[in-house]
């Protein structure tokens, strides 16, 4: 085969205008086989789906991650939220539910610490102890005016444990005895409002009632509705002779005078009397109102080290006192402000409380 002489002027045009061509082709051919080009050819139907046909891994990766996140929930957190399922007329937001962009409104007077307040019973006629309908009810209104929040006695057990957080402003609202006016004046006003309380309860008056106590029925009503129950002892809540005078003395912190045998019960022997009352108010509880916590109310506010201890053996886990203050997390010994008694108005409520908010 003969090659081409391009020395030739007309082979050497021929082979530009050759080259050319092929390029131009080139030119003609590659740009409609572009991505860009493929993309104009499809429809917006055709790309819908496409899409819906080809798994998206974001759409995999989400079960994940939501599962990832629900590991990593305490179990306390968990039971906390069965703890509170049953709500004051279903208007208290659940314990552990709360966000604090919530509060975001209120006035800060404190925050990290709970004050719990004390009252026993209500009634027109007032005392030391006993406060109208009246009056409680405008401690509730201030309460809410002042933005208090009123936290169930199960959130501040674990919040004193360190296993929760609480609201700025929290309170605790309690009651001490079986006084029946809790059903019948707090309970509907507690509804009312959406707040929680707890009742420490002297369970021998519950079961061997002299005057109108509380039933174990209408305690469990209300335990549906976010009130607790909890023990005031079984029967200590009395005075005794603590010796051969006639002092009387509480029977929960003191050895008391053996008539019959003319002389004070031995440390043992203390010990073991005080013992089977904190349990057996703990079984009678349990009996009828369910497995539960254990929490102690001392009668008088009356304790000492021994009642602390023998209490500890038996699983009690927080004890209420009558010295006031504001209580922050790690200390199993409750303050409480003497709130149910007839010169507490709700300016004077207030004042207290404040006493207690840069503590």
């Amino acid at each position: 085969m003969n090659r081409l002489n391009l020395q030739n002027p007309t082979n050497l045009a021929f082979t530009v205008l050759l080259f050319s061509s092929f390029l131009f082709c080139l030119y003609l051919v590659i740009p409609a086989t572009s991505p860009k080009s493929l993309e104009q050819t499809i429809s917006p139907e055709q790309v819908i789906s496409e899409e819906q046909r080809t798994p998206s891994y974001e759409q995999f990766a989400e079960p994940v991650a939501i599962k990832e996140v629900k590991q990593e929930v305490k179990p306390v957190v968990q039971q906390l939220e069965l703890e509170t399922q049953q709500q004051p007329g279903q208007r208290q937001v659940n314990a552990l539910a709360f966000d604090q962009a919530d509060y975001g409104k209120q006035k800060v007077h404190y925050t990290d610490k709970v004050i719990v307040l004390a009252y026993h019973h209500i009634d027109e006629k007032e005392n030391g102890i006993t406060i109208s309908p009246k009056r409680f009810k405008s401690h509730l209104q201030r309460l809410k005016k002042e933005d208090y929040n009123v936290i169930s006695m199960e959130h501040f057990l674990h919040f004193m444990k360190g296993e929760a957080k609480v609201p700025q402003n929290a309170v605790v609202i309690t009651f001490d005895d079986g006084y029946e006016s809790f059903y019948t004046h707090a309970y509907p006003e507690l509804l009312n409002f959406g707040f929680h309380a707890t009742k420490f309860i002297v369970v021998d008056s519950i079961d061997h009632p002299k005057a109108p106590r509380l039933t174990w029925d209408q305690m469990r009503e209300m335990k549906q509705n976010g009130m607790s129950f909890y023990s005031h002892t079984y029967d200590h809540h009395d005075k005794v002779k603590a010796g051969s005078g006639n002092t009387l003395m509480p029977m929960l912190t003191n050895p008391i005078y053996l008539e019959n045998e003319k002389r004070i019960e031995t440390d043992d022997e203390y010990r073991k009397r005080i013992k089977q009352d904190l349990l057996k108010a703990e079984n009678r509880i349990e009996e009828e109102l369910g497995p539960q916590y254990r929490l102690l109310a001392f009668p008088f506010g009356s304790y000492n080290e021994t009642v602390i201890g023998v209490g500890k053996e038996v699983g009690i886990e927080l004890f209420f006192t009558t010295k006031e203050g504001i209580n922050t997390i790690g200390s199993n010994e409750i303050y409480r402000i003497h709130a149910g008694t007839s010169y507490m108005s709700e300016d004077d409520l207030m004042w207290r409380m404040k006493l207690y908010h840069k503590k």
